[in-house]
C-alpha cells in the first residue's frame, strides 16, 4: 500500500512538470495568436489540464485485475511489454513495435493508429501504459494526452462533451468553443479506448460523431483507437491497423511471476514448472492471451489444479471470488450482504450477463443495473434478497464489478459473456435454439464471437445444432449451386475458389494515376457515400447488399477490397474448434504475383468471380489467395486454407441422420 501512496504523491510532480514544459507554453502561444489575455483567461485553463491529468494519471497508472480480487495494483508492476504488428496482408515480413511506452515514432509516422484484437489480448492495458508514459517522461514531442473511454459516449453525449466534462473542474467550466479552437492548433494525443463497447443502438451516431470530431480537430493531432474486430471499423479506413502479437511462453511466465505477490514466488514457480512439464500442452493456446494467463493463475491459486476447458477458467475464478480465497491472506469465507449461496448468486449472474450482453452493455448507471438485478430476481423466482445488497456484493464481496464515479462496470467484458453463455445453456430452456439461431443470423454477430467461443466448450450439441450444422448446410447449398469446370484450372483450385466466395466478395484494382492515399481517404465514410465507391464500384452495388466491407489491402500496386457476409465470424470460429472442416491446397508453391500486371488494366475494378483468371492456373491461384486473409496475425489459418466440401457434407449428413433416427431418443424414456 505504501508503494501506491508514494506513486500517487509522485504523480503531482510529474503532472506539474508536464504542465510547465508542454501545456503552459502551448497556452501562451495560443493566447497570443488568438489575441487573448493569458493571465486573465488562459492561466485557469492550465489548471484545468493539470487537474485532469492528475486524476487521469492516478486512474490509469493503477489497475484492478481479476488476479488480485479487484484490488488496485500499479500498472508498471504487472505490465509485460507486448508487441503490436502492422496489418499489411501483402507484406511477407510484418512490421512490429514493442509497446513499453508510447511509440512516438510510430504515431508520428501514421498519426492515426487502430489496434484491434480479440477478447483479453490487453488492448486497454496497452493504452493505459502509453498514456502513463507520456506523463512519466514529459513527452513534449508527443503532445497533451487525453484518454477517452468510448463506452461513455452515446447519442446524447458526444466525444467533445466527454472531453469537456473531464477537463471541467469543480469550480470552473472549460469554454466549449475555446477548447475546440485549442485542439485545432494540434499537439494532442487522443487515446480512444474500447470502440466495441459502444452500445450497438448508438454506434452509428457515435461513429459519425467521432469522425466529425477528428475532421474538425485538424491534421496536427494523433489518435490511437482500440477495439475488438468490428465491421463498423471500416469507417476508420484512414487509420493504420495493427494487431497484438500473441504472448510468447517466456512472456506468459513473466506475467505469472508478476501476479505472484509472495516473496519467494513459490506459487508461480510451481505453476510454470507444471506448464513446462509437457502434461499441459493442450492449454498452450491459452498462454498467448494475457487475460487467460491471469485466469489460469487465479484458478491454480484457488485449487492447485489447471483446468483444460476455456469456460472452466472463468468458472474456477468465480468460485474463488465467491469463497474469497486468497493464499496470501488465509481468512474464512465472508458472508454475503445479499445472503445468497453460491448457486443463487450464480443464477442471478447468469441472467445479468445475458441481459447486459443484449441490452445494457459493459457500463451502466446505478438505476440501470439495479433494474437488471430486479428483473433477474423475478426470473429466478425463488430467491429472496435486496437488489442493493447484491450490487454491494458485486463491488466488494464478490468483486466482478467495479465502480467508476457514478457508473458501474464489469471488471472485464469477457466475464459477462461467460455468464451469458451459461444463461443460454442453463436457463433459456425452450428458447435456447431460438437465441442461438438469432445470434447465427445476426448482422452484428461479431458482438457474440467470444460468447460462441465459450459456448462451444459448454454445450457442443447446442453449438453443433444451431451454429455448425446450419453453416455447413448453407455452404453445401451454395457450393452445389455453382457449376464451373475447366481444362486449365484444377478441380482443387476451383473448390478453393468456391469455398472462399461463400463468405467473401472481393474486388481488386491495379493502381495507375490514383494514389493509395486518395483511395484511403474515401473509406472514411459509408461506402455508398464515397467518391471511390461511386467512381469505381458503381457497377458492383450488389456487393454492399447484405454484405459488409471487411478489409482492404495493398500490394506493390494492387488494391484489394473485400466485402463479406456475417458468416465470416463463424468461418473463423469453426477453424479454431473444427479444423477437420478445412483443407489446405497443395498449390502452396512460390507464385509470381506480378502475373496480374500482364492480365488487367490500370484503374479498372475487377470482381473476382468463379471464372476470373481462368486462362492460367498460376493467375487463378494468386486471385484465390487474395480472396481471404486472416483478420488477426495470430490466426493459424492461412490464405491457402478453405472449407472442405466433403467434411462439411459429413456434418450435415450426420446431424440429419440423428434427426431422422428416433430410436436413441426413445431409449432415454425406457424404464421410467
Amino acid at each position: 500500500m505504501m508503494k501506491e501512496v508514494i506513486a500517487v504523491e509522485g504523480a503531482k510532480s510529474l503532472v506539474q512538470n508536464l504542465v510547465k514544459e508542454l501545456i503552459v507554453p502551448k497556452l501562451k502561444e495560443f493566447a497570443k495568436k488568438s489575441k487573448l489575455k493569458y493571465n486573465e483567461i488562459m492561466i485557469s485553463r492550465g489548471e484545468h489540464f493539470g487537474e485532469y491529468l492528475l486524476r487521469a494519471y492516478n486512474k490509469y497508472s493503477t489497475v484492478s485485475t481479476l488476479v488480485f480480487h479487484n484490488s488496485q495494483r500499479l500498472l508498471k508492476d504487472i505490465y509485460v511489454a507486448q508487441t503490436i504488428v502492422q496489418e499489411n496482408q501483402f507484406e511477407k515480413k510484418n512490421k512490429s513495435t514493442k509497446i513499453s511506452g508510447l511509440p512516438v515514432a510510430l504515431i508520428k509516422k501514421y498519426k492515426k493508429i487502430l489496434i484491434t484484437d480479440t477478447a483479453g489480448m490487453g488492448k486497454s492495458t496497452i493504452m493505459k501504459r502509453m498514456f502513463v508514459d507520456v506523463v512519466d517522461n514529459c513527452m513534449r514531442s508527443a503532445g497533451i494526452p487525453v484518454y477517452i473511454e468510448l463506452n461513455r459516449l452515446n447519442k446524447e453525449h458526444s466525444i467533445l462533451d466527454e472531453i469537456i466534462g473531464e477537463l471541467n473542474s469543480l469550480s470552473k467550466d472549460f469554454d466549449n468553443d475555446l477548447l475546440l479552437r485549442l485542439i485545432q492548433t494540434g499537439g494532442f494525443v487522443f487515446f480512444l479506448d474500447g470502440y466495441d463497447e459502444i452500445s450497438i443502438v448508438d454506434r452509428t451516431e457515435v461513429t459519425r460523431d467521432i469522425q466529425t470530431f477528428i475532421s474538425k480537430a485538424g491534421t496536427d493531432n494523433y489518435y490511437i483507437l482500440t477495439s475488438r474486430p468490428d465491421i463498423n471499423l471500416a469507417s476508420f479506413g484512414d487509420f493504420q491497423s495493427f494487431n497484438i502479437q500473441p504472448l510468447k511462453k517466456e512472456e506468459a511466465f513473466e506475467l505469472l511471476e508478476k501476479y505472484d505477490l509472495s516473496e519467494k514466488k513459490e506459487l508461480s514457480s510451481k505453476l510454470v514448472e507444471l506448464l513446462q512439464s509437457g502434461q499441459y500442452e493442450a492449454i498452450d493456446e491459452y498462454l498467448v492471451n494475457p487475460l487467460l494467463v491471469s485466469l489460469l493463475f487465479t484458478a491454480y491459486d484457488y485449487n492447485r489444479s489447471i483446468p483444460f476447458e476455456k469456460h472452466r477458467f472463468y468458472g474456477v475464478v468465480f468460485e474463488a471470488y465467491f469463497e474469497k480465497h486468497d493464499s496470501s491472506k488465509p481468512i474464512k469465507p465472508r458472508d454475503k450482504f445479499s445472503g445468497l449461496n453460491y448457486d443463487g448468486f450464480d443464477r442471478i449472474l447468469r441472467y445479468l450477463g445475458y441481459d447486459c450482453l443484449v441490452k445494457t452493455g459493459v457500463k451502466f448507471s446505478e438505476d440501470t443495473i439495479l433494474n437488471s438485478i430486479r428483473n433477474a430476481k423475478k426470473f429466478c423466482g425463488n430467491l429472496d434478497f435486496s437488489e442493493s445488497s447484491f450490487l454491494k456484493d458485486l463491488i466488494s464481496s464478490v468483486p466482478l464489478f467495479c465502480k467508476e464515479g457514478t457508473d458501474y462496470k464489469w471488471v472485464h467484458k469477457s466475464l459477462l459473456e461467460y455468464f451469458a453463455a451459461r444463461f443460454i445453456f442453463c436457463d433459456s430452456k425452450q428458447h435456447q435454439d431460438k437465441i442461438l439461431t438469432g445470434i447465427y443470423k445476426s448482422d452484428n454477430i461479431e458482438k457474440y464471437t467470444n460468447l460462441l467461443d465459450l459456448y462451444y466448450s459448454i454445450d457442443f450439441n447446442g453449438f453443433n445444432k444451431n451454429i455448425r450444422y446450419p453453416f455447413c448446410k448453407a455452404f453445401i447449398s451454395y457450393y452445389d449451386s455453382i457449376h464451373f469446370e475447366s481444362s486449365v484450372i484444377s478441380s482443387e483450385l476451383i473448390a478453393e475458389r468456391k469455398s472462399k466466395l461463400f463468405i467473401y466478395r472481393p474486388v481488386f484494382m491495379k493502381l495507375g494515376d490514383v494514389t493509395f492515399l486518395e483511395l484511403r481517404k474515401s473509406f472514411t465514410k459509408k461506402f455508398d457515400e464515397t467518391a471511390f465507391f461511386k467512381k469505381y464500384l458503381k457497377k458492383y452495388d450488389e456487393l454492399n447488399n447484405g454484405s459488409h466491407f471487411t478489409s482492404l489491402s495493398l500490394g506493390s500496386n494492387i488494391l484489394v477490397v473485400r466485402f463479406s457476409s456475417s458468416l465470416a465470424e463463424i468461418w473463423d470460429l469453426l477453424y479454431s474448434h473444427s479444423k477437420d472442416l478445412f483443407v489446405s491446397n497443395s498449390h502452396n508453391r512460390s507464385i509470381n504475383e506480378d502475373i496480374v500486371d500482364k492480365e488487367f488494366e490500370e484503374n479498372k475494378v475487377y470482381k473476382i468471380d468463379i471464372d476470373t483468371g481462368d486462362n492460367c492456373d498460376e493467375l487463378y491461384t494468386v486471385l484465390n489467395r487474395w480472396i481471404y486473409f486472416p483478420r488477426t496475425r495470430k490466426s493459424r489459418i492461412s490464405p491457402n486454407d478453405y472449407l472442405d466440401y466433403y467434411a462439411c457434407k459429413k456434418v450435415v449428413n450426420d446431424y440429419e441422420n440423428i434427426l431422422n433416427n428416433n430410436n436413441d431418443a426413445l431409449e432415454l424414456f425406457e424404464g421410467l
